[in-house]
């Protein structure tokens, strides 16, 4: 009997390291282990992140030209200095996000949220803010220029003193952008 009981918890601790490595293949951002902030840097251009957990996860200076983080959580990620050109955030939690520097030339944020991201020095040249909630977005030295805000949510007069844009910037009515220099 013990015999057979020894021989048990051995196949159930080969099977169970087995599917550790097999279930670690799917997570591209760190060795296995338990992570609770991923880290990534470097070039994942066109990368399918598309419903990813990645709170807290830092990636900075990195390269995600058209990648998918539709329906992602990033919640408290920093992308501070990252490219983003032509990437796809619909519906992405964004939410306290540090975006400080990065390049997001016609990305996509319909309906996502970015309630108290930093975005400080960001690129949003011609990205698409369509139902996207900015409550409380630092958008301080950001350039928006031909950049969809139409019908953004919690988009405030004092968020857009601090940026700039140009006659293409759309912005809810009542509302204006400074042209940038």
């Amino acid at each position: 009997m013990l015999t057979q009981l020894r021989i048990a918890f051995c196949a159930a601790a080969a099977l169970s390291a087995l599917w550790a490595a097999e279930a670690s293949a799917f997570w591209p951002f760190t060795t296995p282990r338990l992570d609770l902030s991923p880290s990534y840097g470097g070039a994942c251009e066109g990368c399918d992140l598309s419903g990813r957990i990645l709170v807290g996860a830092r990636l900075r200076n990195s390269n995600f030209n058209e990648s998918d983080f539709s329906n992602a959580v990033l919640t408290r990620a920093d992308a501070s200095g990252s490219e983003f050109a032509d990437a796809n955030f619909t519906e992405a939690d964004l939410r306290r996000t540090r975006l400080i520097g990065a390049e997001c030339p016609r990305a996509v944020f319909a309906r996502a949220m970015l309630n108290s991201a930093d975005a400080r020095g960001a690129d949003f040249r011609r990205a698409s803010f369509r139902d996207a909630d900015v409550s409380r977005m630092n958008l301080e030295g950001a350039d928006i220029s031909g950049a969809d805000f139409s019908d953004a949510r919690g988009l405030t007069q004092p968020q857009l003193d601090r940026a700039c844009g140009d006659r293409r910037t759309r912005v809810p009515h009542g509302l204006r952008v400074r042209r940038c220099t």
